[in-house]
């Protein structure tokens, strides 16, 4: 079964790492589009990690940077169509930003 889903929808990003959105159990997920927007007053970075089971973020797990003037919105394209597997995370930082993911989870028949 394939479910189109907004895997973050609208989540302000901190300054460090943190993750926001989990793979579901039996459940891969793909990445169709992302895009950050910064409504602060100056240019923010904005890094995204797909991140395994038990893993963290850091160089080895970034998929997509990206600095954001400020007022702007951007989309992260190095992120579209990277897959997750269950259990795997998004992590992302920017303060200030918000984030939107949308994708897809697919749920493999028994």
């Amino acid at each position: 079964m394939i479910i189109y889903a907004e895997l973050v929808s609208g989540r302000t990003l901190t300054a460090t790492a943190a993750t926001y959105y989990t793979a579901p159990t039996y459940t891969q997920a793909a990445i169709h589009a992302c895009s950050a927007t910064n409504p602060t007053g100056a240019p923010v970075t904005v890094n995204l990690y797909r991140v395994p089971l038990g893993g963290s973020a850091g160089f080895q797990t970034k998929i997509a940077t990206r600095v954001i003037a400020a007022g702007a919105t951007s989309s992260l394209i190095d992120a579209i169509n990277h897959k997750l597997a269950p259990g795997s995370q998004i992590f992302a930082d920017g303060l200030g930003c918000s984030l939107n993911i949308s994708g897809i989870e697919y749920i493999p028949a028994n």
